[in-house]
């Protein structure tokens, strides 16, 4: 029978979990309005990532004081608090993605590489959604969370494909040095949402029990 302080945990985990995959839900959002020119949607949405972001930090703060105090084995207690992290991260990331959006959202691109952008968004949101599945999955054997560890890592190479054919693409680009600059900014944050991902289901494998 899992204490009353362990249960409190495995909500933490939920609540955080989600709170970072409206985080990355509202960055999508936001590169939807960034696509159709929509300046005022944009900065409503990233005004509303930046406040997920912030309550995704208070949820990560709640965690690692509870851990600090509860009965779990040490290893279980430091992965469970890099793994948190690792996702923290992810909101924090998608943040960064966003402010970029707004720094180039007058910046003339061709459609594809807005269609690019936002499909990296797209895949990121998915890879999210299943870590929020997986650790959902905690109390449960751990073979779902492998089969959602396997989805994450299939979406994170679909992510990093199209970076690859944006680079390549590159050359087609009429950007001064600045443009170019954050441009680049941008998609490499942005693809380094979905690594954030993989890196915390990484950590999510590593515990083998249930809890």
């Amino acid at each position: 029978m899992a204490s009353v302080t362990t249960d409190r945990i495995y909500s933490l985990l939920i609540a955080h979990s989600q709170k970072v995959l409206l985080a990355v839900h509202a960055l999508k959002s936001a590169a939807e309005a960034w696509q159709r020119g929509d300046r005022e949607a944009l900065e409503r949405f990233v005004d509303e990532l930046s406040n997920l972001e912030k309550e995704a930090d208070s949820l990560r703060r709640s965690i690692t004081r509870e851990l600090s105090r509860n009965e779990l084995a040490q290893a279980t207690s430091e992965l469970f608090r890099r793994m948190v992290h690792l996702t923290d991260d992810v909101a924090d990331t998608a943040r960064r993605a966003g402010r970029f959006l707004l720094i180039i959202r007058d910046l003339l691109l061709p459609p594809q590489f807005k269609s690019d952008l936002l499909k990296m968004v797209s895949l990121s949101q998915e890879a999210m959604g299943n870590l929020a599945e997986a650790i959902h999955c905690l109390p449960e054997p751990a073979q779902r969370r492998i089969e959602y560890a396997a989805r994450i890592s299939d979406l994170e190479e679909a992510v990093d494909d199209i970076e690859f054919k944006m680079m390549e693409a590159a050359g087609d680009l009429q950007l001064d040095t600045w443009s170019a600059i954050i441009f680049w900014r941008l998609v490499l944050t942005t693809s380094r949402i979905a690594d954030n991902v993989e890196d915390a289901a990484d950590e999510l494998l590593s515990y083998e029990g249930e809890f």
